[in-house]
């Protein structure tokens, strides 16, 4: 996949990343967020545990702004879905 292609679901996608990333980081004890928290504050707590147990690279501080989060995050979880997965 190029740098610059589209992702298919990408917003399906990034909602299922932020429900596996928040399920991953609950499961090692670190509960990112509550039912009052806001997406963008849930994006970046789920990309900031990924980065730190190294599922993700980071990325560079001058990008770091919720439309290359969003995509990371949609990249990861596109990556880590089964290839018989329907939102791949």
């Amino acid at each position: 996949m190029s740098k610059t292609a589209k992702i298919n679901n990408e917003d399906k996608l990034f909602k299922k990343a932020l429900e596996v990333g928040c399920k991953m980081a609950e499961m090692q004890g670190f509960p990112l967020t509550n039912k009052n928290t806001s997406p963008a504050i849930k994006a970046k707590a789920v990309y900031l545990f990924l980065v730190e147990v190294n599922q993700i690279t980071p990325l560079p501080a001058d990008k770091l702004d919720g439309k290359n989060i969003k995509k990371r995050l949609a990249l990861w979880i596109h990556h880590a879905l089964p290839d018989d997965d329907p939102l791949k």
